[in-house]
């Protein structure tokens, strides 16, 4: 039980001694910077600046023996404007200018730069402080500003294309004077430009003036353009006219050739009916024809029939016939006693019919 007990102790004493191990002998470079370290004496290795730099993590730290800055490895800011609440260092920062015709220009610049990778040890070594290269930063682009700047002619500031040359112009002279101070340039931008109220004032009749003879400009354009327009409007009524002429006329061609197809078809059809009605009248004249010679025929038929029957037994019939149809025997008396009007042959015989 005691040995338990004397082992748990070691195993607490253990942990704690490795914590505070490694909490006091050792130090973390957070993620966007890199450490330098320095050996302050040379009990383990040279001393001095460590020649290279240390990446985010965790790194020794020997107590007195090692002294450790940290340095930013990102890109950073330098604005340098004339807000005070916006700058890189607190009040007023612009870039104070004096253009080549001799008016106050205010120009807010804002530098991009960063360290060069894996020279932040080299810059502690050449500056001594994890701040004093920010410094020198400030100090180049003011002078490189104030260089660059200072050939334009106040008007030039109004003129984007001069700009950007200039601006362009001002980050290669940055580059080129921190090239030995372990600094990359990144870009160089200008933010806002201010000019001598005097000058605003000058600009602000020229621009006017300008602004007037422009404006005169565009009315004699717009008279120019006026009169050629008015010239278009009566060549097109000329046009429209031509057109409409040569339309009316087209019409008049179609019309008349339709007619003239027209009249052709009818004429054709006239032609046509007039034969039709030709063949007609004489099918209807032979038909007719043909029907009164049968007619004719029929009748003379029918005469020769009737005479050929008046002279057989049934004529003297018929002759009765027509005789008892001719007698008035409305007046007449006559005895039923002699003459019985129901015996047909009888009567027959009377009236002159001959039986066989």
């Amino acid at each position: 039980m005691k040995a338990l007990k004397t082992v748990s102790i070691s195993v607490i004493i253990l942990i704690i001694g490795t914590w505070v191990t490694f909490n006091y002998l050792t130090i973390y470079v957070p993620i966007g910077n890199v450490g330098v370290r320095t050996q302050e004496y040379g009990i383990i290795g040279s001393k001095g600046v460590v020649q290279k730099d240390f990446a985010s993590g965790w790194h020794r730290e020997l107590g007195p023996i090692d002294t450790w800055k940290l340095f930013k490895s990102t890109v950073q800011t330098l604005e340098m404007t004339r807000d005070p609440n916006r700058g890189t260092i607190r009040g007023r920062d612009d870039v104070q200018v004096q253009s080549a015709d001799g008016y106050a220009v205010s120009v807010d610049v804002t530098v991009k730069y960063r360290i060069k990778n894996g020279m932040a040890h080299k810059l502690y070594e050449d500056t001594g402080s994890d701040n004093k290269y920010k410094t020198i930063v400030r100090n180049e682009a003011q002078r490189a500003c104030i260089a660059i700047f200072g050939t334009m002619e106040t008007e030039d500031f109004y003129n984007p294309i001069n700009r950007r040359g200039k601006t362009k112009q001002v980050h290669e002279l940055i580059s080129k004077s921190l090239v030995d101070n372990f600094v990359e340039v990144i870009d160089v931008l200008i933010r806002d430009v201010q000019f001598d109220p005097e000058y605003e004032k000058k600009i602000q009749r020229k621009k006017l003036a300008d602004q007037e003879v422009e404006l005169n400009k565009s009315m004699a354009n717009a008279a120019e353009m006026k009169g050629k327009t008015q010239l278009i409007e009566a060549e097109t009524e000329k046009l429209v006219k031509i057109i409409q002429k040569e339309k009316e006329a087209a019409l008049i061609r179609m019309q008349a050739e339709t007619d003239r197809e027209i009249a052709k078809i009818k004429a054709e059809f006239e032609r046509y009916a007039t034969e039709r009605r030709a063949d007609a009248d004489l099918i209807k004249a032979q038909k007719e024809s043909k029907g009164q010679l049968l007619l004719k025929k029929a009748e003379a038929e029918g005469e020769r029939l009737r005479n050929k029957a008046m002279r057989g037994v049934g004529g003297s019939t018929i002759v009765a016939l027509e005789a008892a149809k001719n007698l008035n025997l409305s007046n007449l008396t006559i005895s039923t006693i002699d003459i019985d009007f129901l015996d047909l042959d009888k009567m027959a015989d009377k009236l002159g019919a001959t039986r066989k």
